[in-house]
């Protein structure tokens, strides 16, 4: 029985450094996932300051773009440039006109339209164009932050992946000494019968042996007697 209670504190004593090593793996893995994260974390609140930055820039495209007629005349209004522009140019057209008597022409309003219009035009490129950077850092934000939750979402998997891999290598190294404690018992036990089996066998040789002389013995003494 002592190889078995020897396999038993093998078993006992296997089992708690591997639950001890599992602890410190799997602290070690939290403390890396929890860091990983975090600076993780940090880099989507700077892409997410980025988006916020590019936000206006990006809905006074979509207004100069997408909006209405009346929103993109109300846009290019707020301009003060813009505004100046206009003035000055309705000015002087409507000088050239008076100044050659064709101020009350039909010509006039079609000269206004059209230098209306052209204005316009040149200030709506002139903005969409100065709201390029914008929409460039609001795209890099998106992306970014994007980026950033896969590599998020990476972490996680690679973590949980490490931390059950951790607990199922543990879990068959436990089973694997209980089995083999098991074994051992199983081994000594019955070795302990064989020998048992043995030492029954041998006692009962010996009580023939001696059995059998003294039926040798008593069997002389009567062939004695007989003579």
């Amino acid at each position: 029985m002592a190889s078995a209670r020897g396999a038993r504190n093998a078993a006992i004593w296997g089992t708690g450094l591997l639950q001890d090593t599992q602890k410190q793996v799997l602290g070690e893995l939290g403390q890396g996932y929890d860091a990983a994260q975090g600076y993780l974390g940090q880099a989507g609140d700077l892409y997410k300051g980025m988006t916020a930055a590019g936000q206006p820039g990006l809905d006074k495209y979509n207004a100069l773009t997408l909006g209405s007629g009346a929103d993109i005349q109300n846009a290019l209004q707020g301009n003060a440039g813009y505004q100046f522009n206009m003035d000055q140019g309705l000015q002087a057209l409507q000088r050239s006109r008076a100044a050659g008597g064709m101020l009350a022409s039909g010509n006039t309003d079609t000269d206004t339209l059209a230098f209306a219009q052209g204005l316009a035009g040149q200030q709506l490129a002139a903005e969409r164009a100065a709201l390029n950077p914008y929409l460039g850092m609001y795209t890099g934000g998106v992306q970014g932050q994007a980026g950033v939750l896969g590599q998020q979402a990476g972490t996680a998997t690679d973590y949980y992946t490490s931390r059950a891999n951790t607990l199922d290598d543990t879990t068959k190294n436990i089973v694997g000494l209980g089995s083999q404690a098991l074994l051992a018992g199983d081994q000594a036990k019955s070795q302990n019968q064989a020998n048992m089996i043995n030492i029954g066998t041998g006692l009962l040789k010996g009580a023939t042996s001696l059995f059998t002389g003294g039926l040798g013995g008593i069997g002389g003494g009567f062939t004695g007697l007989g003579k």
